[in-house]
């Protein structure tokens, strides 16, 4: 009962600190970035991918990337997507691809800027720093999407070669095996690049920041509203008299502006489970404690 108690005050803490952020302005902040830096990415991927004779492997993340949206949101970009990889070379040190770069970590610096605001101000450290580490991410990303890709292609070839070598295998196993997890693919690969996005973005000087809690509350509310916005579109058909041309803008929009919501109150999360675990303040707690102190000496005098 203490344990269930426990918890329900972190999620209290993180509710009140999503509140007191202002996380939905911040959400829509992150999902405008989030389509801002969308194309971008796409830019550098392929471009990435082309620079280390991938270009398969970059495709294929790229329809990754598609599949993990509701099929509504990926009609709308799948069309200008395909433009930007048939126009886009496979030169890396250009200006274009540096602004490109540039561009796409936006949306890294907005998250950041959310977590700065859950952990407090004084954890942040200067913005030159922070500037070039989301410049890091945004490469280092686009690094691990391509060999997520190219791991997932070795998988069959593997097991070919293995069953090869050892035809005794109970070779059905092996392929039912392999079967199974690739189910798992999606969700693992998600989870992993949320987790490191928590990870990369937390400021350096918390001290054993938790990153799991919302790491899976973020990944489980980017399936739901995936899952969610795709039942109601199909049964709210419509939503393209109230939008009109614009409509497909406007659902890839509020996907953008669901799923920033649960990162957020992810970080949120992260950080309220930081705080209980290092039996410390919340920002805001410091504050009011703070202002208080104040009072009654201010009554005191």
């Amino acid at each position: 009962m203490d344990l269930l108690k426990k918890h329900l005050n972190i999620w209290q803490r993180a509710l009140k600190l999503f509140m007191e952020n202002d996380a939905l302005a911040a959400a829509g902040n992150m999902a405008f970035l989030t389509m801002l830096s969308m194309f971008p990415f796409v830019i550098f991927l392929i471009s990435l991918s082309g620079f280390l004779g991938q270009t398969e492997r970059g495709l294929e993340g790229i329809a990754f990337m598609l599949d993990v949206l509701p099929p509504e949101v990926s009609k709308v970009i799948d069309g200008p997507i395909q433009g930007v990889v048939k126009n886009t070379g496979r030169e890396i040190l250009t200006g274009s691809i540096l602004f490109a770069i540039w561009t796409a970590a936006a949306v890294v610096e907005a998250a950041r800027g959310v977590l700065i605001k859950a952990y407090g101000k004084e954890y942040a450290r200067s913005i030159v720093i922070r500037r070039l580490e989301s410049l890091g991410v945004v490469i280092f990303g686009g690094i691990a999407v391509i060999a997520a890709m190219s791991t997932l292609v070795l998988g069959p070839p593997l097991i070919k070669a293995f069953t090869s070598l050892f035809p005794d295998a109970a070779t059905d196993g092996i392929n039912e095996i392999w079967r199974y997890l690739s189910l798992l693919v999606s969700p693992l690969l998600l989870m992993l690049g949320l987790h490191f996005a928590y990870f990369s973005l937390t400021p350096r000087r918390v001290r054993k920041p938790s990153h799991l809690p919302g790491t899976i509350f973020s990944l489980l509310m980017l399936f739901g509203t995936a899952k969610g916005l795709s039942v109601y579109l199909k049964y709210a058909g419509n939503y393209d008299v109230t939008y009109g041309s614009l409509a497909g803008v406007v659902i890839l929009q509020l996907f953008c502006f669901l799923v920033s919501i649960g990162f957020i109150l992810g970080g949120e999360l992260n950080a309220a489970y930081t705080f209980e675990k290092n039996s410390i303040k919340t920002p805001h707690e410091t504050e009011d404690s703070d202002t208080e102190s104040e009072k009654s000496e201010s009554d005191a005098v």
